[in-house]
């Protein structure tokens, strides 16, 4: 298999001051009506805020319903009902195998598809998340998607809510990292020749390093 090339995006971070914590505000809608991919590089950065538990987002995974052969729309009857059905920055939490939750953003716009969040930064409620993970590394806590949902406690009851309303449970504003990386996305079948797994490589809280050519 062909790999394709890692690629690196440099962007503008303002920094915030020091000691003072960055109020919630939830991202609005147009941040989701654009692409799947476009999309999935921005929301690296931003808060997902969860019941007193908080956490920066330094990776992600696009999905796209035209062409890609990976996204649920693809096989599921019921996924592409969904997209018909709700409106861009909707939660779509599904249940992976059986075992572990998976958290996802609808994104409606000029193309159409899902933002699987893959990994956090943990900043807030950690005493909550090692309890319900059942571990005390910090780095451990939510580098995978499996884990950050476990770490949160969230869970298919979720399913269908939009993410941009209340602050108790929404993706909100945050920090930029100052390069995004982009690599190959991990643990499908189908479509893994697509770069579109963006990363903050300078966080340790990634759930997989980027592969190599």
């Amino acid at each position: 298999m062909i790999r394709s090339p890692i690629v690196l995006f440099f962007c503008r971070r303002p920094m915030p001051k020091r000691g003072v914590p960055r109020p919630i505000q939830p991202l609005p809608v147009r941040f989701f009506e654009t692409d799947p991919v476009t999309c999935a590089r921005r929301l690296l950065g931003a808060q997902l805020v969860w019941d007193g538990c908080r956490g920066r987002i330094v990776e992600t995974e696009a999905y796209d319903v035209i062409g890609d052969p990976a996204c649920h729309t693809f096989f599921r009857e019921k996924a592409r009902r969904f997209v018909e059905a709700h409106s861009a920055g909707t939660a779509y939490v599904y249940l992976n195998y059986g075992v572990h939750w998976m958290a996802n953003v609808l994104v409606k716009g000029r193309r159409t598809g899902f933002i699987l969040i893959r990994a956090l930064e943990p900043t807030q409620g950690l005493k909550a998340m090692q309890q319900r993970r059942n571990q005390e590394r910090h780095e451990a806590l939510c580098s995978g998607p499996g884990k950050l949902t476990q770490a949160l406690g969230m869970t298919g009851t979720f399913h269908g809510q939009p993410f941009l309303i209340n602050k108790r449970r929404c993706l909100a504003e945050g920090t930029a990292p100052a390069v995004i990386t982009a690599d190959v996305r991990i643990g499908i079948s189908r479509g893994c020749e697509l770069p579109w797994r963006f990363l903050d490589l300078a966080s340790r809280h990634i759930s997989v390093k980027p592969r190599q050519k």
